[in-house]
């Protein structure tokens, strides 16, 4: 009994008591409620089949709602109340914008755009909220007492708007003013307890078969104009993009700044605890992986010509004994023999293994792309004398050897400390003050600074080390001839008696230092052919002088000092010299007459002019120091890191899998095997563990989020039905939220990550004071990035069940809700 058909453009009031069924007439209209029985059909396109999306569509494309209350959204401008219903349409920013300023223009507005909702008058807002009606130019305006909230004067303005807005669509108007609609509208419908009982200009539309939602014609009658055109609407799904819900979102937050920053800075402690975490464990494992870099650089992965596994030689020693089955704890009277001294001799002489150094140093060079990527350095080390002299003599006119020998001082020593002086011999044969330096600029950069002077170039160029206090030991400063020989035979003598050492220090100029030049006498140079024999001249002072003057010239380039925080590197001399004088050393040597003679014929020795006796050709080759580039003594593969030396490990395992003979295999020595690799699955575990307890205030926070989102909804239901009656969805309004909870979620992670920052300052200072470790809290970026994802991922999935309550509120009762 309310079957009754609208005009294409009129002004129809309805009348009646309150409770006749006015308001759910309009909202059936409009796609609110849902009809029980009967059909709605609007342009001849019938709603029995209309899914969620097609009445979202109808009421964004082609229904206007104008309320008593106007239902404005407070957090945005009156241009963005009106642009509102434009988004959901998928128009451009500029067209949006023009097309809402005009309908504000055509409401009396244009010079309000900027201005918030609670800044305007109840007159100026019910012009917005029919401004915002008309600018998706719908074909119905719904007005549900529109001048309910107004004053005379004011009434009769919006009255006036409705009528001309009449003039070109359907306005159907709701009111308890008989006045108003005697005086404005076009027809009057009154309503009785759910019933139509008077329409004052009735209107019958010819009948037609319906047309079904999707807009498809279910007959061959042609479609008008304005039907084709309705029905190309339907195609258009009205639908929020994510951007405006975030716009929507975060001026919403604005509006609460206070509550939106406690409540960040609340969801940010469990991203702080786990950032700080983060931050100690990143760096301490940087830290670590530098001393490993460091450690690594001093024990690298050692293959000698001759190698020793061990391994192999513990085995085969704990497995000893008689040569009868033994068990443990035995019941027996006997004792029997356990054989180890004999065993570790045959496992020495069993565990000896031969190197092909040769082949491997040619493998390591045709894949030198894939071994640099592992490796800081590879040194390959020579059996090779390297004689430095002074380039002064001593009082007595001999060269001074740059190295010291406490024997030759035996006329000056006392002879109850004779027997001493073998034992401090051992001793200094074991320092190191002429090193060769690893083949990597970088790698000693890294970890030394330059002092003065500059990195040698040249082969015969120098650096000298000092230490972190810039000393030089008392045996470096002999070696370098700034002490005489005297002097370190009553250091010595002082040593032995028990004496006071003598206080010779003094300091020296880096000008002093720089420049200081040596000379270098290969092996195979102290030799002079003599009737058909090779004799050893070192004990000729005057053909020592000679060679001294003709010799190879060294000189110290530059001054270098380890950097602070370096714990381990590949020097242990003070005075470095390039691969490049080893070289040069080798070349003169296998170039030189003494060598050229011994090879020229191998039966004969060159230092007895006869056939070899005691001597052999390959003792005497090592004599003069004699070595092929190609067959170096050892290798030493400085690699990068653990993981680097594990490839290397593999490598190594590759070429051995390669050889066909297990004689020509390779054995390494790894010095520093375990001596680190425990440390960081150590710090992950800790790392893990208090993250798993921090995770429980990440816990804590997103409920308490999940929570204030929630009463977000109950704040915003109002909201909710103004988005519905302009066309949002479900999925819309529940975006809006979702896009809440995101933004609440990057700005606690935004902050956590912040506050982290800050709070790794003094933190730093004070790991810096107790263990003299620098900058150990260090957050990495992409840590600090995916923190701040999860604590987004963490309020999203905390706001779903709010946003779910949101998309599922009936508009109807949303719009009612104070």
């Amino acid at each position: 009994d309310v079957s009754i058909d609208f005009r294409e453009s009129e002004f129809v009031a309805e009348l009646g008591p309150s409770g006749c069924g006015k308001t759910t007439l309009l909202n059936i209209v409009g796609g609110f409620d849902r009809y029980t029985t009967g059909d709605l059909i609007i342009d001849g396109v019938s709603t029995k089949d209309y899914k969620d999306a097609d009445w979202d569509t109808y009421r964004n494309h082609s229904v206007g709602f104008v309320f008593q209350s106007y239902n404005l959204i407070p957090h945005l401008t009156v241009l963005g109340n009106v642009e509102l219903a434009l988004t959901l349409s998928g128009v451009s920013k500029a067209e949006r914008r023009r097309r809402a300023a005009e309908a504000l223009n055509k409401v009396g507005l244009h010079d309000q755009l900027g201005k918030l909702p609670n800044q305007m008058s109840g007159g100026q807002m019910q012009r917005v909220a029919i401004a915002r009606a008309l600018v998706n130019d719908p074909e119905i305006i719904l007005a549900d007492e529109p001048t309910g909230a107004l004053d005379t004067e004011t009434s009769l303005q919006v009255m006036e708007l409705l009528k001309e807005v009449a003039k070109e669509r359907l306005v159907i108007m709701v009111t308890h003013n008989p006045e108003l609609a005697d005086r404005y509208a076009t027809r009057i419908v009154r309503l009785l307890d759910g019933v139509v009982v008077d329409d004052s200009s009735p209107y019958n539309i010819d009948e037609k078969e319906a047309v079904t939602a999707g807009g498809e014609a279910q007959t061959t009658q042609q479609l008008s104009p304005r039907e084709q055109r309705i029905k190309e609407k339907y195609k258009n799904k009205a639908s929020m993009s994510f951007l405006t819900a975030i716009t929507l979102s975060l001026r919403n937050l604005f509006t609460k700044k206070t509550r939106t920053l406690l409540t960040s800075f609340a969801g940010s402690i469990g991203i702080i605890g786990i950032a700080l975490i983060l931050s100690m464990s990143s760096g301490f494992r940087a830290y670590i992986g530098n001393v490993e870099k460091e450690t690594l650089s001093s024990y690298p992965l050692t293959i000698e010509a001759q190698s020793v596994s061990m391994q192999d030689m513990m085995e085969k020693m704990m497995g000893s004994g008689a040569n009868k089955e033994l068990t443990e704890y035995p019941d027996t009277d006997e004792v029997y023999t356990n054989a180890v001294m004999m065993s570790m001799i045959k496992s020495m002489a069993s565990g000896i293994h031969y190197n092909d150094l040769k082949s491997f140093k040619a493998y390591i060079e045709n894949n030198k792309q894939r071994v640099d990527a592992m490796v800081s350095a590879v040194q390959y080390s020579y059996t090779l004398n390297m004689n430095i002299y002074n380039a002064d003599t001593d009082k007595s006119g001999n060269l001074v050897y740059n190295k010291i020998n406490p024997l030759e001082m035996k006329d000056s020593i006392p002879e109850q400390y004779m027997a001493q002086l073998g034992s401090l011999q051992a001793m200094f044969a074991g320092m190191q003050v002429w090193q060769e330096m690893v083949d990597n600029r970088t790698l000693l950069e890294s970890q030394y600074s330059l002092l003065e002077g500059k990195w040698p170039t040249q082969p015969n160029e120098l650096v000298l080390v000092v230490d972190e206090y810039n000393r030089l030991n008392d045996f470096t400063l002999y070696s370098l001839g700034l002490r005489s020989v005297q002097e370190m035979t009553e250091i010595i003598l002082a040593m032995l008696s028990d004496r006071e050492i003598p206080d010779n220090t003094r300091t020296y100029s880096f000008d002093e230092l720089i420049g200081k030049t040596y000379k270098l006498i290969p092996d195979s140079d102290f030799y002079q052919n003599e009737n058909g024999k090779w004799v050893d001249k070192r004990s000729d002072s005057a053909f020592m002088t000679e060679l001294a003057n003709q010799a190879y010239e060294l000189e110290i380039a530059g001054i270098i000092r380890i950097k602070e925080g370096v714990t381990s590197t590949p020097i242990n001399g003070a005075v470095c010299y390039t691969s490049d004088l080893t070289k040069w050393v080798i070349n003169h040597i296998n170039e030189s007459d003494i060598v050229k003679a011994q090879l020229a014929d191998k039966t004969v020795d060159v230092f007895t002019g006869l056939p070899f006796d005691g001597n052999t050709l390959d003792s005497n080759l090592v004599k003069l120091g004699v070595n092929d580039l190609a067959t170096p003594s050892a290798i030493y593969m400085y690699s990068l890191g653990f993981a680097e030396k594990q490839q290397l490990i593999d490598f190594i395992k590759e070429y051995n899998a390669a050889q066909t003979d297990e004689a020509q295999t390779i054995q390494y020595t790894d010095m520093v095997a375990l001596m680190m690799s425990s440390i960081n699955t150590i710090i992950d575990a800790i790392s893990y563990v208090l993250i798993a307890f921090v995770a429980i205030s990440l816990v804590v926070s997103s409920i308490m989020i999940g929570i204030i989102t929630y009463i977000s909804v109950l704040e915003r239901t109002k909201e909710i039905g103004v988005l519905r009656s302009i066309g949002a969805s479900k999925r819309d309004v529940s975006r809006v939220f979702n896009a809440e909870t995101l933004i609440v979620g990057f700005t606690s992670g935004l902050i956590g990550i912040l506050m982290t920052l800050v709070l790794n300052i003094p933190i730093n200072a004070i790991i810096k004071a107790l263990a003299g470790i620098s900058g150990v809290a260090k957050l990495p970026a992409l840590g600090a990035i995916i923190l701040i994802l999860i604590s987004m991922g963490l309020t999203l999935i905390s706001g779903l069940i709010p946003s779910r309550i949101a998309a599922k509120k009936d508009p109807v009762v949303a719009l009612r809700s104070e």
